[in-house]
Order: C-alpha cells, then sequence, then structure tokens
C-alpha cells in the first residue's frame, strides 16, 4: 500500500539529514545529480526490482527506473519523470527538479500544518455540448457526472463538504471550473475524465500540474522559461499518489501512470489538484465494465480512500511536525559553483 509506505518512510527517514554537498551536472540545460548520491541519503541499497530496472530500495520498499527514460516505479506504482535518467559515464543521473518536486515528495510526504481539508470539489469533466469522449456504448461526459455523483455520497458520509463543478449535463468553461475551486478556501480539486485513443488503449492515468519550467514529458516543444507552475507541487504529488495506487490497485487496470501536464484546469488553480482518467471510451470492452454501476462505486470508492489517506498523511496538526521536517542540505552546482538552498526541504 504505497500511503502506508509514504507514511512510514516519513517516519524512517525524518532523521535523515544531507550531511553532503550534492554536485549538480547540467546536461542539455538541464540539472542533474547522481542516482548514487540519492541512495545515499535515504540509505538504500540494491533490490531485485522491476526487470531491466536499475533498484534500490529498503526492507520491502523499492525504487526502479531505467537509464534514457521517464518511467519511475515506486513499489511498482508508476510515474512520469519530467526528463529522462541519464547515464554519464558510469553514473546514472537524475533531474533535480525531478529529485525536487516527485521522488522527495513521494518518499518523504511533508506534513503541512497550515493544510487543512474540510472540502471537496469534484469536477466531472466536459458537459453539455461538449460531450468529450463518445462512443456506442457511453459518453465520456455521463460517465465522468456518473462516478462524481456516487464520490460525492462516499465523502459526504465521511463528513467532507462536497462542491460539485456540475451537478447535471450542462457546460462550463474551464475557467469556471478553476474559479469554482480558488473561490473555497481548506479545499482539494479532483477533476474526473476517462479517456479517448486507439481501441486497444486501456487503463488509468492521473495527471498533476508540471512543476515551474517543465511540461508534459511527451510535449512536442517546450518553452521552460515560459513555463510556470504553482505552489502545491508536494501536495498535488501526494493526492496523486493516494488516489492512482488505490484506483490501479482495486480495479486490476492497466497501471499508465502519474504524470505531470499542463491541462488548463491544473494551471491556475491554488488547490492541491489533479486530473483523473478513469479508463478508455474507446475501448469497447473498457467501456462496457466503465459504464456500469459497479465499476463506477468502485472508482468512486478508490479515490474516496485516496482522499482520505492524503488527508491523514499531508493535512497533520502542527505539533507532529517538527520532529520529523529534515534540515536543508545543500547541492554544489560544478558549472557555475552557485549553491541551492534548501535542496532536502521540499520547495512550496
Amino acid at each position: 500500500m504505497v500511503m502506508m509506505l509514504l507514511a512510514l518512510f516519513m517516519c524512517q527517514w525524518g532523521g535523515v539529514y544531507a550531511q553532503n554537498t550534492w554536485d549538480v551536472t547540467s546536461i542539455e540545460d538541464v540539472e542533474y545529480v547522481k542516482l548514487s548520491d540519492v541512495w545515499r541519503f535515504y540509505r538504500f541499497t540494491p533490490k531485485k526490482g522491476r526487470p531491466g530496472c536499475v533498484s534500490y530500495g529498503s526492507g520491502k520498499h523499492v525504487v526502479s527506473l531505467k537509464p534514457e527514460k521517464q518511467d519511475f516505479y515506486v513499489n511498482n506504482y508508476r510515474y512520469v519523470l519530467s526528463h529522462p535518467v541519464r547515464k554519464v559515464g558510469s553514473d546514472l543521473m537524475i533531474s533535480s527538479v525531478d529529485m525536487r518536486k516527485l521522488v522527495d515528495p513521494v518518499l518523504r510526504p511533508r506534513y503541512s500544518p497550515d493544510r487543512k481539508l474540510r472540502t471537496v470539489v469534484i469536477d466531472p469533466g466536459h458537459g453539455g455540448h461538449d460531450a468529450g469522449a463518445v462512443s456506442s456504448i457511453a459518453k465520456e461526459k455521463d460517465l465522468n457526472l456518473a462516478v462524481a455523483r456516487k464520490l460525492r455520497k462516499l465523502l459526504q458520509r465521511q463528513g467532507y463538504r462536497v462542491v460539485m463543478t456540475r451537478d447535471g449535463d450542462y457546460f462550463l468553461t474551464l475557467q469556471q471550473r478553476v474559479d469554482i475551486a480558488n473561490r473555497i478556501p481548506d479545499s482539494i480539486f479532483v477533476s474526473i475524465h476517462h479517456n479517448a485513443g486507439r481501441s486497444a488503449a486501456s487503463g488509468i492515468e492521473t495527471f498533476t500540474l508540471a512543476p515551474q519550467g517543465t511540461t508534459s514529458p511527451f510535449a512536442r516543444s517546450r518553452r521552460f522559461d515560459e513555463l510556470a507552475g504553482n505552489n502545491q507541487d508536494s501536495e498535488n504529488i501526494a493526492l496523486a499518489t493516494a488516489v492512482h495506487s488505490r484506483a490501479i490497485r482495486s480495479s486490476g487496470a492497466i497501471d499508465r501512470g502519474i504524470q505531470r501536464a499542463r491541462f488548463s484546469v491544473l494551471c491556475t488553480i491554488r488547490r492541491p489538484a489533479i486530473l483523473f482518467e478513469g479508463g478508455f471510451v474507446s475501448n469497447p470492452a473498457e467501456c462496457s465494465r466503465m459504464a456500469t454501476s459497479s465499476y463506477q462505486n468502485l472508482l468512486a470508492d478508490s479515490i474516496c480512500k485516496g482522499i482520505m489517506a492524503y488527508n491523514n498523511t499531508v493535512c497533520r496538526p502542527a505539533q507532529n511536525v517538527a520532529s520529523t521536517t529534515p534540515r536543508p542540505g545543500r547541492v554544489r552546482t560544478s558549472i557555475s559553483g552557485s549553491s541551492i538552498s534548501n535542496y532536502a526541504k521540499r520547495e512550496r
């Protein structure tokens, strides 16, 4: 269970400090650090993991990756890095932005004394004249709303206030959806969608906003300097991890990974936010399953339990924070000689 893993890492590694400087190497204008330094920082040792991958970990917890690939696995749950792992001589390198914005938040989620979660804004994608993905079996807009309504009931039973961006078959602009969420303090934003692609494409994927200076790993153009982020990178990835891992485990669906993108509903939001893709409307077998009330209940239950786990892991009382917050580390940049402060302390 990934969120149990995250909590364990927080307790186990909370007292591990970055005592040494980490050399940063620039590769194609992207800063990288040695994975050997990462393994040493987390006290990881070589492990048997995914076939063809380099795998390290502690106990039963294993991190796996491949040189020149962007796939990154924690206990076989897939994440997609912003930049590929590189091999320089005998050293494997991971980008410093992935280290700060993905690896460390996943392995050591930060308790946020200022973060409260009382309201969940559920955003059923599409609606009205915008049907989303369409097949002879179902329309995406209807599937999104069905799962959202079931999720609302489950969350309300747990004592959460729930706001729906739409509760019927009508159209809202993307900005209207964001504006609803941004007006509500102490909230998170969960946008529910279903996918489209080739008829053989299947599986579940979950998106968070790409960190500042990065874009989707699959984008054709990259204007890094023009790409902003937001202040919830750590919370975004923690929420995505909690929801995605439960959905994959409960459904048995193909794990298409936790990915970063620049969807409009994620770009200007001021709340922790994810966009959840529950399967492919374009896949007849998968769509037939998604159209059943039982599968919709399964997805709603997975999202609800993920939200509860996120709340328990990240939104914790202030008195529990002091003993688990790591000291700042420092990274020495081998190219320019400049220093990056607070490397081990996650950027917010």
